[in-house]
């Protein structure tokens, strides 16, 4: 695997790790939605089946849900 691939593959780890702990919709900026697609796009994240957002959850580190 590339160093490359590698980078993009923890960088896609840590921030679906974030995206778990930014905590409720109502706290979100306007521009969450267009940041989370922009890092999707650049991360190769695809989304989910449905076509409902981001599929951050493949890449995290804990499957543990809170």
């Amino acid at each position: 695997m590339s160093s490359d691939r590698v980078l993009r593959a923890k960088l896609r780890t840590a921030i679906a790790d974030y995206m778990m702990s930014e905590g409720c919709s109502c706290c979100e900026s306007p521009d969450h939605e267009q940041h989370k697609a922009r890092i999707a796009e650049l991360l190769n994240v695809p989304k989910y089946p449905d076509g409902d957002g981001y599929n951050f959850n493949k890449y995290r580190s804990s499957k543990e849900v809170f």
